[in-house]
């Protein structure tokens, strides 16, 4: 009996990976992009992880502060964001999406940025607080979020359109080939601070 059991255990097992693989390598190109704005603007955590190697993903996940303020900035980020995927061209194991992104003009952010920030440490050089670095991340992250907030504000929004690469490895379904350039274009040409 308990080697029938095993046998059963083992071929459901066996059906329930089957299936979830043929769900990940059954994603099309379109879900893939769909699956990647929609991770991207509810930070999911699958998406997020999977595009860990752009410095755009990178800072939208790990950036060092307040998770409160963190939160500001990203929602600030994706307050008026919309996509529309256009069109679609796939050969083997490529494929192109043309998607029309709208956004907030975040491209003045860290021009004005560099302005507070510099000011604010002229302001405050001979206090004690100013050589304690996690104090003036923090204060500078402050400042960052403040400046994305404030673009956000205006309610200046852009229409970009970009193409999004994408690659069937054969396994896990189609993969975006992603560049600091798609994701600046995706977030309202958004430059990102250094140092973040």
């Amino acid at each position: 009996m308990y080697f029938v059991m095993k046998i059963i255990a083992t071929v459901v097992i066996s059906v329930m990976m089957q299936a979830g693989t043929e769900s990940i390598v059954a994603t099309t190109p379109r879900e893939a992009v769909v699956d990647f704005m929609e991770g991207l603007e509810n930070r999911d955590t699958y998406v997020m992880e999977k595009y860990m190697d752009d410095s755009y993903v990178n800072f939208i996940t790990n950036v060092q502060g307040d998770e409160a303020v963190v939160e500001r900035m990203n929602d600030a980020l994706f307050s008026g964001f919309t996509y529309k995927i256009e069109d679609m061209a796939v050969k083997n194991d490529v494929a192109v999406a043309k998607v029309t992104i709208t956004s907030c003009d975040f491209s003045g952010v860290l021009d004005a940025y560099n302005t507070v920030s510099y000011q604010y440490v002229v302001d405050n050089l001979y206090t004690d607080e100013i050589a304690d670095k996690d104090w003036l991340n923090a204060q500078c992250l402050e400042l960052y979020v403040e400046q994305v907030e404030e673009a956000a504000a205006v309610g200046a929004t852009m229409e970009t359109t970009v193409f999004i690469p994408m690659v069937d490895d054969g396994f896990y379904g189609w993969n975006i080939i992603m560049t600091d350039g798609l994701m600046s274009s995706v977030l309202g040409n958004l430059q990102i601070p250094t140092g973040q």
